[in-house]
């Protein structure tokens, strides 16, 4: 095997080589091996780490909770329903019974403002009078 190589090496005279080119082909050597252990870092670095579960402390099972009620959430429905229908109404007749009252309250408060013109009237009249 020494002799398939040794006439290839055999040509080349490293003295003879000028110093540019090997100093050029040692940095470019020296480069690539530089960018490859680049690489090869990013590609371990990028592989996701083997996972493995901690059971400190372990898991507690429990019975689940019952099945979804239907005939339950229905009732429920209704009964909610029905509340809301009761207060609606309530609210209702509150707001008829102020909007009664408000005008009562208009009409008596419009009154006393009459009587209290007229008396005041009354008393500019008698102090026109007296001057």
């Amino acid at each position: 095997m020494i002799k398939l190589f040794s006439p290839l090496l055999a040509q080349t005279d490293l003295p003879s080589v000028p110093a540019e080119t090997l100093k050029w082909t040692l940095i470019i050597l020296v480069a690539v091996l530089l960018i490859a252990a680049v690489i090869v870092g990013m590609v371990r670095g990028s592989r996701p780490e083997k996972v493995t579960l901690n059971d400190d402390p372990p898991p507690e099972f429990r019975k689940a909770a019952k099945r979804f009620n239907h005939d339950l959430a229905e009732s429920r429905h209704h009964e909610v329903t029905r509340r809301l229908e009761g207060h609606d109404a309530e609210i209702e007749q509150l707001w008829t019974t102020m909007r009664s009252e408000d005008a009562a309250i208009r009409r008596e408060m419009g009154a006393k403002f009459d009587a209290i013109l007229l008396s005041l009237g009354e008393i500019k009249g008698e102090l026109k009078r007296h001057q």
